[in-house]
């Protein structure tokens, strides 16, 4: 019976490989850019915290947070035969600045940002906890090494900045926090994009 009850709470246990990650354009320059269940090897889940003043009238201080801070968050990627995922970033990145036109001049935030999606899956591929980051951009673009005597798969790293990030703890598929950011970019994306948004998440 104990060992009954031991293999059961290890089932239960959340496995770190058991994961999707999405990225979806939602700026006015992005709103074509994106890809559902990217090939990434490795990801850091996003970190939150607070700002802090001390504050201290009489004894010890006391600390006050005030704004929130979030962690950057870091990518590892598999290099495919299309290169997709480079293609994407690279992509992503033109829209910030307008690298190939040789003038380098940055476009508005709202132009270039998007919505990148973690989610948790159990054994059975449900997802059980999805992490939603706003205002998203790829910050750099990682190298990619190359040699003769290297077999191994090609891969490169990719760095994101956001402007702050949600978190839904269920079951089920459909999610209201997703539906609600599209609702709050619906005007810059239009029903087509949209809509191929809303598929690519909820098939």
């Amino acid at each position: 019976m104990k060992l009954e009850r031991f293999k059961a709470q290890i089932d239960n246990l959340q496995r770190p490989n058991r994961y999707n990650i999405s990225m979806f354009g939602t700026g006015a320059k992005t709103g074509g850019l994106s890809i559902r269940g990217l090939k990434c090897e490795s990801a850091t889940m996003p970190g939150r915290g607070f700002f802090t003043q001390e504050e201290s009238e009489y004894g010890p201080k006391r600390a006050i947070p005030h704004k929130p801070q979030y962690d950057q968050f870091d990518c590892s990627f598999y290099m495919t035969n299309d290169f997709e995922e480079r293609e994407l970033i690279e992509l992503w990145q033109s829209q910030i600045n307008s690298f190939q036109s040789g003038n380098f001049h940055s476009k508005f935030h709202d132009d270039y940002t998007g919505i990148i999606l973690v989610e948790m899956l159990d054994r059975q591929d449900n997802v059980n906890y999805r992490c939603i980051m706003t205002e998203a951009f790829p910050l750099q673009l990682g190298v990619v090494n190359v040699g003769y005597e290297n077999a191994d798969v090609m891969k490169f790293n990719a760095q994101f900045r956001y402007r702050y990030w949600n978190s839904e703890f269920t079951n089920s598929k459909p999610s209201n926090l997703i539906t609600g950011y599209l609702d709050k970019y619906f005007s810059k994306l239009g029903n087509k994009v949209r809509g191929k948004i809303e598929d690519a998440i909820f098939d």
